[in-house]
């Protein structure tokens, strides 16, 4: 394989049949949506548009885990579980809180997992600490938003942040026993194929173990979705992303599973670009430029290029 499939690590790490993620809804919000830090989210962000759970607040998290084991047994033929904190700052939270509901996921006798979305600047020392605790007891990852290590995109999509929030939060979990997991997006605007690959290459400073990968697309009722409507962003071809993600992915180690390569919204919900629905479409379109090319992923970590500043 070309690539390494979040899939098959897991299998290498000793999991055996199939084990899929339960999206919960652990009551949270945001720094910059709640004013913390900034108002509105980020300019591409509708929470609905990639957690299935977003709208299930005030359901317990026994309530939604026994509804997304159900039905990921009939429609995946799942065996065990990862219970996945996917929706808004799944540690922006007291840490008594944070206790609280992963104590209750973790109570599930089928779940064998925990993983954590959050923000680069949600997670302190006291959050590590706690995280380590649980790692002890069960696999335990850590998905951090990072997007692009380029402080002036963060600025654009206001994501209130910056790669030195990353890189400090990086250095804090960098050799704790749980793994670390590291979201970004292709196609953020003013963004070259120049800078995704400086993003990928400036990872490698850190050992990390998981990534997903996923190209911007547009959502109805958001910053962005207002700024195409007025010709002021155009999202990426297929071609243009498939070039993109394989160069990116060229620049990973190999070790790192790969959780996702693409990402899309709701039918309602998603404006642009259609393509990115038609995920076994990608897929293939992937595989066949690493095929093309006759590379694979990682084959250029050690690589030295000129990248944009």
């Amino acid at each position: 394989m070309c690539y390494t499939p979040y899939a098959q690590r897991l299998r290498e790490l000793g999991f055996s049949g199939k084990v899929r993620k339960v999206t919960l809804n652990g009551g949270f919000t945001c720094p910059n949506i709640d004013g913390s830090k900034s108002r509105g989210g980020c300019t591409f962000c509708d929470n609905r548009s990639f957690s299935p759970v977003a709208d299930s607040q005030g359901r317990s998290i026994s309530e939604q885990l026994e509804q997304g084991i159900s039905y990921n047994r009939k429609k995946f033929g799942a065996e065990k579980f990862i219970a996945y904190f996917q929706t808004y700052s799944g540690t922006y939270a007291p840490v008594e809180r944070l206790q609280e509901i992963y104590s209750e996921a973790l109570g599930h006798p089928d779940v064998v997992g925990i993983s954590i979305g959050t923000r680069p600047d949600c997670v302190d020392d006291s959050v590590a600490d706690l995280l380590e605790a649980f790692s002890h007891k069960t696999f335990l990852t850590l998905e951090l938003g990072l997007q692009s290590v380029f402080d002036q995109t963060l600025q654009r999509i206001n994501r209130a942040h910056t790669f030195e929030d990353f890189s400090r939060t990086m250095d804090l979990c960098q050799y704790r026993n749980f793994e670390l997991c590291i979201h970004v997006i292709l196609g953020l605007p003013g963004e070259t194929a120049e800078h995704w690959v400086q993003t990928a290459a400036s990872l490698n400073r850190w050992k990390y173990q998981g990534i997903k990968i996923h190209p911007l697309h547009v959502v109805k009722g958001t910053v962005l979705g207002n700024q195409y409507a007025q010709g002021h962003y155009q999202p990426l071809e297929i071609r243009e992303y498939v070039n993109g993600l394989v160069d990116f992915l060229e620049f990973v180690p190999r070790s790192v599973g790969v959780q996702r390569f693409t990402g899309d919204a709701p039918s309602a919900m998603l404006i642009a670009p259609r393509w990115c629905r038609e995920k076994s479409l990608v897929r293939e379109s992937m595989l066949a430029e690493f095929s093309r090319r006759g590379s694979h992923q990682g084959c250029r970590v050690d690589v030295k290029e000129g990248f944009p500043s």
